[in-house]
């Protein structure tokens, strides 16, 4: 998308996949790699910017001196370099480019995305056009529809540009055996494979919840410390989140337990092997949870931070976004009649707070509770009280 826009632009721009075994043994130089940009007609002497994707950059020996190299006397060229495994990348990426980059992380497409790839532009019109106000009908029902499948199917772009459901499904299946056999099969020994898949298995009946290593070593029968290396795989592999809890001490957050969440719910609901209705699935508030913790992901600033607050008696509020000096509290609530609960009441009145949300099945309403404005909205809309 980012190559098409620039195109549109009247941008000079040049893509060289290096997954292709061909491409990849031809580019083993600085020289090698300027060679094939002429090749593929690089004008020499324009002043204009050009815009080289490299995709796979793993691949490439000697990428970041390569890398270096091109940034240091190309100037008028930016290089936008990508890659499917982020642990392989890292490992690559032996010397650091300070001062050379700008790191972007993307994450599985957020609701607009999904829509924008779907080409329901109309949809899409709408949710712009009425913010977090309430959408008339037929709209708010297209698009609480477009909601589920999101929610049930994710946010992978392949995913989402596959109309049947059941492709969907193979699709999903194909990114989870391509992830366990690119990513996994080179990082654990053969006895631990089977191991590792049963781990992730075990996992995803825990989505959105504390995270109990010890109880976890139990039920997938692996050392503690086994449980933690794996954790620190998915999570540098981006399968999986952890959030930690809000504290009024910066020290205790790092020690207290973090919440899990897997970042794509497609990929969550293909491991638990069930794409069912959320009106049919015990677990939706839960699934919800996770597509709302994406979202707000896409909403972060640079300075703003995320958590979740818990008592010792088991008061929990879903979410708390730190921004500036404000706190902001979020519930989700997978209901037609939401309530504020007592957790919710508790942290208000003892925090000066004011706004908080309740994001909803399609509830919108305001409550105020003392100097407090309490936004009750569909989840898909807390993006845009967030901008």
């Amino acid at each position: 998308m980012l190559q098409t826009d620039l195109e549109s632009a009247g941008k000079e721009t040049y893509f060289i996949d290096l997954e292709d075994i061909e491409i990849r043994n031809a580019l083993k130089t600085v020289r090698d790699v300027i060679s094939y940009l002429n090749a593929m007609g690089r004008r020499k002497e324009s002043k204009e910017t050009t815009y080289v994707f490299l995709d796979e950059i793993h691949y490439m020996e000697n990428c970041t001196s390569i890398l270096k190299y091109l940034h240091d006397h190309y100037p008028r060229s930016k290089f936008i370099v990508s890659g499917s495994s982020s642990l392989k990348l890292k490992l690559k990426m032996a010397e650091p480019l300070t001062g050379r980059k700008a790191v972007f992380i993307l994450y599985p497409l957020s609701f607009l995305e999904f829509l924008e790839f779907t080409s329901r532009v109309e949809l899409l019109r709408i949710i712009k056009q009425y913010k977090s106000n309430p959408i008339p009908e037929p709209f708010l029902s297209q698009i609480n529809s477009a909601y589920e499948e999101y929610i049930i199917y994710g946010g992978y772009p392949k995913v989402a540009l596959t109309p049947e459901y059941e492709m969907k499904v193979r699709v999903l299946k194909e990114i989870q055996t391509t992830y366990l056999e690119k990513e996994i099969r080179s990082l654990v020994a053969e006895e631990s494979f089977i191991k590792f898949s049963t781990f992730v298995e075990f996992l995803a009946t825990q989505n959105s919840g504390l995270l109990k290593s010890l109880e976890i070593s139990k039920e997938v029968g692996i050392a503690r410390n086994t449980v933690m290396r794996y954790l620190s795989i998915l999570e540098e592999t981006f399968i999986i989140k952890t959030l930690i809890p809000w504290a009024k001490s910066r020290a205790k957050e790092i020690i207290k337990m973090p919440r899990l969440f897997f970042l794509d719910t497609g990929f969550l609901n293909y491991t638990l092997k069930t794409f069912q209705n959320l009106s049919l699935r015990a677990n939706a508030g839960l699934l919800l949870e996770s597509g709302v913790y994406v979202s707000l992901l896409h909403c972060l600033g640079d300075t703003d931070e995320l958590r979740y607050w818990r008592t010792q008696a088991g008061e929990e509020i879903d979410f708390l976004l730190r921004r500036e000096d404000r706190i902001i509290p979020i519930e989700v609530k997978w209901s037609w009649s939401p309530k504020i609960s007592n957790a919710f009441r508790k942290f208000i009145k003892e925090n000066p707070v004011d706004k908080g949300y309740i994001l909803t099945k399609n509830t919108y309403k305001v409550e105020k509770i003392n100097n407090c404005q309490i936004r009750f909205l569909p989840a898909w809309a807390i993006p845009f009280d967030l901008e």
